[in-house]
């Protein structure tokens, strides 16, 4: 993570898992004739940005849209993907108490399912907290207050409080304010009024389309690894890392396993994309105590993702469902055939990918997934009246690990400490979702793992600058406005 390294000298890069921002990392580097290899645990690229095929149906782990307000990196993917896009027109919603409303939230549509009262008094609430925030410095420390202060307390019930548990498992109050400023710092209910008398001449939505690869989001790491493997690098898949040793700056020894034994390999610099938490644990001399204790307690969501394969034409009209009740099993579902005809083997045919959220050993996890499969069925057939049990052909259960980092109220310290001492190894970098402990985006870790490469070659860049600006990442100014044209 130091700077300063400058081109003047040989580099030998080693880059620690081939998802977004690893292969990013790499492929720049691969561009510029950088000697690279990619070490990769699974026998797939693309980690969490998986797209699965079962019998003519392709689906990802969860819906990736590709969304950046950096124009430069924009042009980039669409010469990268030229030929492989759609453009996909967004419709979220929320299920909430058995009613659907539009999300971003509408202050209209708000009104026509909630009633009057409830506007009113949402409106009210809102006046309240700010009133509140007006004669108060304080800044809110939990993700409650953060809501709390942009909405009032009454749209955070309705809106807010309930899939957000869900998600992380645990009181609103346990997770830090962080998580909202990266996610929503600028939306309040005063821009969605706003929003909704006037339209803003410097400010432009782009919630209402993306573009996606035609057939799955993986395929922009394997264009990215096919690439490199063109260039001047190599992708080695089912080889995961076992043991980092520092032998000095820009000085690294590399053990890894593959399916034929265990080999070495000597690096200039490492790249690492791995969870933070493994990390350290794999580095020679051993890391502090601190350090130590500081990635044991640092805790990742995990998902497990329940696609139903359907003879059916259409399920909802959604690119996103959020679904807030306690009582289904899944938090968020979306519908691949909504996004490209390609992911599905036919019109007749369509799929529901439902993400349940958990934790490793928790109540959810330890489900079968038979058990999986059939709370599944019932809610979309019996519950949300979705589907009949008839139309369904199959359902397919995945399990991820270290899926979302928690940002609990004390992780800002513990990744500090991790941070420390991956400064005091000169050549190692952290980069992505899993190996900065960061709520990014896929265009976030493309963005940090290309920038990371600008940097080894010289370039006076901060990687880790990215996915740091407080405002609302779906709102761009009008100088970007084309970034799609």
């Amino acid at each position: 993570m130091k700077g300063g390294d400058g081109p003047d000298r040989d580099l030998q890069v080693t880059i620690l898992g081939a998802g977004p921002a690893g292969l990013a990392a790499g492929h720049y580097l691969a561009s510029r004739d950088v000697p690279l290899s990619v070490l990769e645990l699974n026998d797939y690229v693309g980690g969490l940005c998986l797209t699965k095929e079962v019998n003519g149906f392709k689906f990802d782990l969860g819906g990736h849209r590709w969304f950046t307000k950096n124009k430069e990196l924009h042009e980039w993917f669409l010469k990268l993907m030229e030929g492989e896009l759609v453009t996909v027109q967004r419709t979220s919603r929320i299920y909430f108490d058995g009613k659907y409303y539009e999300y971003p939230i509408s202050i209209k549509n708000v009104l026509t399912n909630a009633g009057l009262f409830t506007s009113v008094y949402a409106v009210l609430s809102y006046c309240r907290a700010a009133a509140r925030d007006l004669f108060s410095d304080k800044e809110p420390v939990n993700l409650r207050e953060a809501f709390v202060s942009q909405f009032g307390e009454k749209l955070f019930d309705m809106f807010f409080r309930r899939y957000t548990e869900k998600v992380w498992g645990c009181p609103c109050e346990e997770i830090s304010s962080d998580w909202v400023s990266q996610r929503s710092k600028g939306l309040s209910i005063l821009t969605t009024i706003k929003d909704a008398i006037i339209k803003s001449r410097d400010v432009v939505s782009l919630v209402d389309e993306f573009v996606y690869p035609r057939d799955g989001y993986q395929r922009i790491c394997e264009v990215m690894a096919r690439d490199i493997e063109s260039g001047s690098g190599t992708v080695h898949l089912s080889s995961p890392v076992k043991r980092i040793v520092y032998n000095g700056p820009h000085d690294f020894t590399l053990t890894y396993h593959t399916p034929d034994g265990d080999r070495e390999q000597h690096a200039t610099d490492v790249i690492s994309t791995i969870p933070a938490t493994h990390l350290v644990r794999m580095m020679e001399p051993k890391c502090p105590q601190a350090v130590t204790d500081a990635a044991n307690s640092l805790r990742f969501r995990d998902l497990i993702t329940a696609t139903v394969l359907l003879k059916k034409e259409q399920v909802t009209p959604d690119t996103w469902l959020y679904v807030h009740d306690e009582d289904l099993l899944f938090a968020r579902l979306h519908e691949p055939k909504n996004w490209s005809a390609a992911m599905v083997p036919g019109p007749e045919y369509t799929s529901v990918v439902c993400e349940c959220f958990c934790s490793k050993d928790d109540d959810l996890w330890q489900l079968s997934d038979e058990q999986i499969k059939e709370r599944v069925v019932a809610d979309l057939a019996d519950k949300l009246e979705f589907i009949d049990r008839s139309e369904v052909l199959e359902v397919c259960i995945i399990r991820t690990l270290y899926a979302y980092p928690v940002y609990d109220l004390d992780y800002h310290a513990k990744v500090t400490e991790i941070y420390g001492f991956v400064n005091q190894h000169e050549g190692l970098h952290l980069v992505g979702r899993g190996g900065t402990f960061r709520y990014n985006n896929a265009d976030h870790s493309v963005e940090m793992g290309q920038l990371l490469a600008k940097r080894l070659l010289g370039e006076d860049i901060d990687h880790m600058s990215v996915n740091t600006a407080q405002e609302y990442h779906e709102e761009i100014r009008n100088v970007l406005r084309k970034l799609s044209d």
